[in-house]
């Protein structure tokens, strides 16, 4: 026997919202892939559109920021002035949890930076390095505003091969 009209919508508002999920999922990704390849190209100033007005970051030893505009005051514009090492970032392992139609979610990732210039002591200035690295994890709240996917919560720590102090 066919399915009904009854049981066809049903199977209809099911699959919609497993694909709505899924887009979600995938927007959330290109997002925080978007804001890694922002942070490879020191995109200081376009950084903060990654986030709601009132993010709350934990960066390393950059300390708490609860406002998006304390973000860019505190930690950005700072790293700005000191950070303009062209190092490499990988992106991976993402486990993103998303209820379906929920207007938030939450993710986690890991995180490796390919050092590619450091300084030394007996150097007068930078010098090209091959192999040193770092790996970080990335817990994130995120929020949907409007159309889009937005970070509400960002804490970020480097684990290995020298972890972060708490």
């Amino acid at each position: 026997m066919p399915p009904s009209i009854e049981e066809l919508a049903g199977e209809l508002q099911e699959l919609r919202a497993r694909v709505r999920r899924h887009d979600d999922i995938e927007a959330i990704k290109a997002l925080h892939r978007r804001y890694i390849r922002a942070l490879a190209d020191r995109d200081w100033h376009g950084l903060p559109e990654f986030f709601t007005d009132d993010a709350v970051t934990d960066i390393r030893w950059h300390g708490r920021t609860e406002s998006k505009q304390e973000l860019e005051d505190k930690v950005l514009n700072e790293l700005a002035d000191l950070v303009t090492s062209p190092d490499g970032y990988i992106l991976s392992s993402p486990v993103i949890e998303l209820e379906p139609g929920a207007d938030t979610a939450t993710g986690e990732w890991t995180w490796h930076r390919h050092i590619c210039q450091g300084n030394v002591g007996f150097a007068s200035g930078p010098i090209r390095v091959w192999g040193p690295w770092m790996e970080g994890r990335y817990r994130c709240v995120y929020q949907r505003v409007g159309d889009d996917w937005k970070f509400k919560d960002v804490w970020f720590r480097v684990v290995l091969p020298d972890p972060d102090p708490e």
